[in-house]
C-alpha cells in the first residue's frame, strides 16, 4: 500500500499547499486493490489445476484397472509411463499452486493460468532428469535419454497447456 504525503508548506501567496498524491491514489489514504477471488471463483481454479491430474492418472492406470497386470511380474507394469506422462511433476505443481492461489485476485489468477504451461514445464522436466541420472549409476543404460528425452515433449506440453488455458479462461468469462 502507498502512502501519501501531506506538505504544510506555505507558499509566497500564505495559501497551504494541498496534499499530495503520489501514484495517483485517492485523497482517502487508501490504495484500492481489487477483492481476492471468492469462494465459488476458487473452487473453479482449483477444478481446472486438478482435473488434468486426475485425468492424467484415470488414463495411465486404465490397464489396472481392466486386469491386464495382474500378474506379480513387475516388467509388465510400464512404470516410465508416470514419468512419461508427468504425474509426479504434475502433483508438485498442482500442490504448489494450489498453495499461492488463495492469495489471488482476478487478474492474477488469470494471469496465474495463462503462465501455468511456462511455469509447469521445470516441474515436469525434474523427475525426467532425476530417473535418466539413476539410469546412469545404477539402472540400465538405455534407458538414460530419458535425462534429456522430455526437451522433446515440451512443444506438445505449451500446445496442451495453452489449450487448457484457452479453454479455463473461456468458461471462467462464461460462468463468472
Amino acid at each position: 500500500m502507498r502512502l501519501i504525503t501531506r506538505c504544510s508548506v506555505q507558499n509566497t501567496h500564505g495559501v497551504q499547499a494541498r496534499a499530495i498524491e503520489e501514484g495517483g491514489l485517492p485523497a482517502t489514504g487508501v490504495a484500492h486493490e481489487p477483492p481476492l477471488l471468492g469462494r465459488a471463483q476458487r473452487n473453479f481454479f482449483m477444478a481446472a489445476l486438478w482435473a488434468p491430474l486426475l485425468i492424467t492418472l484415470a488414463y495411465s492406470s486404465y490397464g489396472l484397472w481392466l486386469g491386464e497386470f495382474s500378474t506379480f511380474d513387475s516388467s509388465e507394469t510400464h512404470w516410465e509411463y508416470l514419468l512419461y506422462f508427468g504425474l509426479p511433476g504434475l502433483l508438485l505443481f498442482a500442490l504448489w499452486v494450489s498453495r499461492t492461489a488463495k492469495r489471488r485476485n482476478e487478474q492474477q489468477a488469470l494471469r496465474m493460468v495463462w503462465l501455468a504451461p511456462l511455469k509447469f514445464i521445470p516441474f515436469y522436466a525434474v523427475p525426467w532428469m532425476l530417473y535418466g541420472v539413476c539410469s546412469l549409476v545404477a539402472g540400465p543404460f538405455d534407458s538414460a535419454f530419458m535425462a534429456y528425452g522430455w526437451v522433446l515433449l515440451v512443444p506438445y506440453l505449451l500446445i496442451a497447456g495453452y489449450f487448457c488455458a484457452g479453454v479455463t479462461v473461456a468458461l471462467y468469462r462464461i460462468f463468472f
